[in-house]
This record gives structure tokens, sequence and C-alpha cells, in this order.
């Protein structure tokens, strides 16, 4: 509701600007300075862009889902805990020994069970599992970074997970419980050093593009606000006060534009 009441404001104010910029600009005494703020701008605009890129091409996570709200590994619900149930009336013999043990995270490599849970067909239990890896490997980043949100800004999909932690060390069997025969996948994460540096580096970019971004927003506001004074007493001195009124409304116009867009782009910068 913000962000619309702030783009609203924008609009209006952006419109009134107009109006009462357009005969200043289209004054004789301006060609020059049109010309040289044209040329500003276009350098300014590319300058912009450029900054865009550099704080999100290094990592690729502050775009894309990371932005649209995936911001809570609390709203990331699998279908099944990754924890063993304990009402099944009969469990088959031969199972790993893995199975059902508590998260480890001592020695080199850390290793947590997960288990799809009882389902009626295997494949809902193979999906029940794959987004129980990806629970269980967003829990483990966030506590290994010691951040809900860096969990949620470094993402695996389940594919990934399966391939680099999971490898071998999965299981399948059917259980016997009071409403029939279900279906249980269970695989073992095996998270080494290797690893946790990956994600130490990645999250060390992530915070240093969202600062540069941070950054950028904060100086190209103060830029405008500095520029916007300057440039009012430069026109007025160049028209001889004759556009004194319009300046005035200009100047505060682009002043508050500035502070006003500067903030709502903060809002969707992640503060790390």
């Amino acid at each position: 509701m913000l962000e619309l009441s702030v783009s609203i404001f924008a609009v209006l104010l952006g419109a009134c600007f107009m109006v009462a910029a357009w005969p200043v600009i289209l004054a004789p005494v301006f060609r020059e300075l049109r010309m040289s703020v044209g040329g500003s701008f276009c350098l300014g605009t590319g300058a912009g862009v450029v900054a865009l890129f550099a704080g999100f091409l290094p990592t690729n996570t502050l775009s894309g889902k990371a932005l649209a709200g995936e911001k809570e590994v609390a709203a990331l619900k699998a279908e099944a805990d990754p924890v063993i149930g304990g009402d099944a009336i009969e469990i088959p013999p031969g199972r790993p020994e893995w199975i059902g043990k508590q998260p480890s995270n001592s020695g080199k490599v850390h290793t947590i069970a997960v288990a799809s849970g009882p389902y009626a067909t295997k494949k809902e239990s193979l999906r029940a599992l794959d987004e129980a890896l990806v629970k269980a490997t967003r829990e483990y980043i966030s506590e290994q970074l010691n951040s809900d949100l860096a969990a949620s800004m470094i993402t695996y999909d389940a594919r990934t997970i399966k391939r680099r932690f999971v490898k071998e060390d999965t299981y399948y069997d059917e259980a016997k419980y009071s409403v029939g025969t279900m279906h249980e996948n269970f695989a073992l994460l095996q998270f080494d050093s290797k690893f946790r540096s990956e994600v130490g580096r990645r999250w060390n970019q992530v915070r240093s593009g969202s600062r540069l971004l941070q950054t950028g927003v904060i100086t190209g506001a103060a830029l405008l606000v500095v520029g916007s004074i300057f440039g009012y007493f430069r026109a007025d001195n160049a028209t001889r006060g004759y556009y004194a009124g319009r300046l005035q409304f200009m100047a505060a116009a682009v002043i508050l534009a500035a502070v006003g867009v500067g903030a709502v782009a903060l809002r969707f910068i992640p503060w790390l």
C-alpha cells in the first residue's frame, strides 16, 4: 500500500513538474543547458544500469524468487517433515542404520537423515522426499550462516541436492500402517567442508551486492538533491529571476521525487 501511494505521488509530482518546467525548458537561454543535461542524463543512466548489473550478476541471488517473496524459510513447507514416523504397524527389515538418526554436525562431513513420510503411492512419496530435501538443505544453510534470509537467497533445487549431497545414500520400502501399505523414501544428506566454504563465499557475494545497491541508491538520491539545488541557482541566474517561482517548484519536486523513489527502492533491497 505504501509503495502504491508513493508511486501515485511520484506520478502526480512528475506531471506538475512537467507543466511548470515546459516553458523554462523551451527558453532559448537554456539551449546549451538542454544539450548538456541530455548528455549527463545518458551518462547517469548508463552508470546506473552498470551499477545494477554489478549488484545483481555476481551471484544471481538478488533477483527472481529471492526478491519476489522467498525471504522466510518458515514459508517453505514440504509435504512431510524429514523425520521418521513411529506409527507404522510393520516396518520391513533391512533398513540402513542411518535412517532415523539425529542430524550430526560433528567432523568434516555433516549428515542429515531425511524421510518422505508415508504416502499412498511411490510417486507422491518421491515428490515429498524432494521437498523435504530442499527444506532440510535450506535449514542447514540458515543454521550455518546464522541467517534465515540467507537460506532463501542461496538455493539449491532437488535435482542438484540429490546429485551433490545425497549420491547413493537413498532407500525405498513399503511399511504397513493402520490404513494399509504405504510407500516411503529416505535419503542421507552429507555436507562437507567444501560445501560450507562455497555457501559462505556465496553469502559474502550476496551481501556485497546488496550493499553496492544500497550505496548506489543513496548516492544517486544525494546527487539528485545536490544537482537540483545547484541547477536552480544556475538557472535562476541565467534567467535573471524571471522564472524564479517555476524553478523553485521544479527544484522542490525533484528533491521530493528523489527522496521518495530512493526510499521505495531501499525497501526492496535486503539489508545485510
